[in-house]
This record gives structure tokens, C-alpha cells and sequence, in this order.
């Protein structure tokens, strides 16, 4: 297994290579922890995945990016909107994809994602096979 920041390809868990995913298809990624934030694009991105990053809330707001994300890995603590309030934001206009919480904080946050409906919960530090995992159930595959 590997963790955050080990590289990982998708032949070693078992992924779909990328020629399987719809083009414009792709994952976001919000989390403030730009080094986490990085490692988790890049090992995604390996993985076969169509990756955004974000620094916050207010940025995946404002993305310039086409279409909307099959699935976002969404931190819950974050410098000013928080992930449960980005998850509210998108359901009250229709468009909330799944969502994989991911935390360094305590239990109860856990019992907060699903009762958010979440698609996954992951606390820091985790095993990117664990979020692999969870993206191979929380994203559509090719048509």
C-alpha cells in the first residue's frame, strides 16, 4: 500500500487506465495543504484520473474549469468556507457531485459526512489505495 506522496500507478490498484474514463470527465480536489493537495493530484493523475486542484471553497467557486466534477476529495476544515459548506452550496443549486470528506480531526466528523450524504470519508493521513478505492465507486465509469 502506498501513502500520500508515495507514487502509486493505476496497474498497481487495479484502475481503469485512462483511455476508459470520459474525457471530460474530472476529479476535484479542495484541500488548503498545498503539499497534500499536490500529492493527491499527482497520484491521482498517475491513476489514470482528470484532476483540478483547489486551495479553498471560494476557489472551486470560481473555477474556470468546463463542466461539472464526476467527484471531489473535499477537506472539511478550511481556511474560510468550510467542505460541509461547499457540499450545501452545491445541493441547494442541484449540482452536488459526490463527495469523498477527507480530515486530520476527530470521529465526530465522520458521523457528520454521512449524515452529508458523502460518498467517502478518509482521515489524515491516509492511504491513497483507500482513496482509490472510494474514487473507483464514487466515479462513473465510461459510457
Amino acid at each position: 500500500m502506498s501513502a500520500i506522496g508515495d507514487r502509486v500507478t493505476g496497474a498497481e490498484h487495479g484502475h481503469l487506465p485512462r483511455s476508459q474514463h470520459r474525457p471530460e470527465s474530472w476529479v476535484g480536489i479542495v484541500d488548503d495543504d498545498a503539499s497534500l493537495r499536490t500529492a493527491l493530484a499527482r497520484a491521482l493523475r498517475v491513476s489514470g484520473f482528470r484532476v483540478e486542484a483547489f486551495a479553498s471553497a471560494e476557489e472551486f467557486l470560481r473555477r474556470d474549469v468546463a463542466g461539472k466534477p464526476d467527484c471531489i476529495v473535499l477537506d472539511i476544515h478550511l481556511g474560510g468556507l468550510s467542505g460541509f459548506d461547499l457540499q450545501d452550496l452545491l445541493a441547494a443549486e442541484g449540482a452536488a457531485p459526490p463527495i469523498i470528506f477527507i480530515t486530520a480531526h476527530d470521529d465526530m466528523l465522520a458521523q457528520r459526512s454521512r449524515s452529508h450524504a458523502a460518498c467517502g470519508y478518509l482521515r489524515k493521513p491516509f492511504d491513497t489505495d483507500a482513496l482509490l478505492t472510494l474514487l473507483r465507486q464514487c466515479v462513473p465509469a465510461s459510457k
